[in-house]
């Protein structure tokens, strides 16, 4: 399993929100000192999420070039990633994939075009739920499609890679839903990505029984929760 240490930045800083509000921001500090740290602890991925990206206030696509330029670390980016021109710009600052949101559900079609331009390795498809549906904008607003539903629609299109995230428990540190994104990954037979509420060691212990594709660490790692070298050692294993 691989572990995705998450960077969210924000005006150039390394933050994170409560369940995505922006009026509930801590700072932890610049971005590249936590991208390195986390090279440091023999990481070979880090999520990245642009937070101004998502709320269209511009990009952080400077700060996602010098992480590429000064560590060896593969980057995953999302956040206002709406159209293949911003994609390609992501890509060009040096990214590896790009997570797609809120286009998956209102567009699936134009994802199945960047699968194709870009390649399947490039794109992941977030699927984000809140209360079985998946969550858009935001996660201000729900679609009609469970995570499966649009899942499948998506993987017609030549999707790969999903990013499943349990909304009420992003950020929550009450546990990652191993349930729901176990039976994502089995009825999608795809590679999923589990993100939300991840605790401890135990959480990624429990991902690992159930063969997960990948899972991302962030509030747990910045509130001292888990031994980040540990578990990613032990995702190596």
């Amino acid at each position: 399993m691989i572990l995705f240490p998450a960077i969210d930045i924000y005006n150039g800083k390394a933050v994170r929100l409560l369940r995505g509000d922006y009026d509930k921001v801590t700072v932890y500090g610049e971005p590249l000192d936590m991208a390195q740290k986390f090279e440091d602890m023999n990481a070979e991925w880090i999520h990245v999420v642009d937070l101004n990206g998502a709320e269209n206030s511009g990009d952080n696509f400077g700060i996602i070039e010098k992480i590429a330029a000064k560590t060896s670390l593969k980057i995953e980016v999302g956040g206002g990633l709406r159209n293949k021109n911003r994609i390609k710009s992501l890509f060009d600052s040096g990214a590896q994939r790009a997570v797609l949101g809120t286009v998956c559900a209102t567009d699936p079609e134009a994802v199945g075009e960047y699968i194709d331009v870009f390649g399947t390795e490039k794109i992941v498809c977030g699927l984000d739920a809140k209360n079985g549906k998946v969550a858009v904008r935001g996660w201000k607003e729900s679609s009609d499609l469970s995570p499966l539903e649009l899942g499948k629609i998506l993987r017609g299109f030549g999707a790969k890679y999903f990013l499943y995230t349990d909304v009420v428990r992003d950020g929550m540190l009450t546990g990652v839903n191993v349930d729901a994104t176990a039976a994502l990954s089995k009825e999608l037979s795809a590679n999923v990505i589990a993100s939300g509420g991840v605790k401890d060691i135990n959480d990624i212990k429990e991902l690992l029984k159930h063969g997960i594709y990948g899972a991302i660490v962030g509030k747990a790692y910045y509130e001292n929760k888990i031994d980040l070298q540990e578990a990613i050692k032990l995702c190596m294993n």
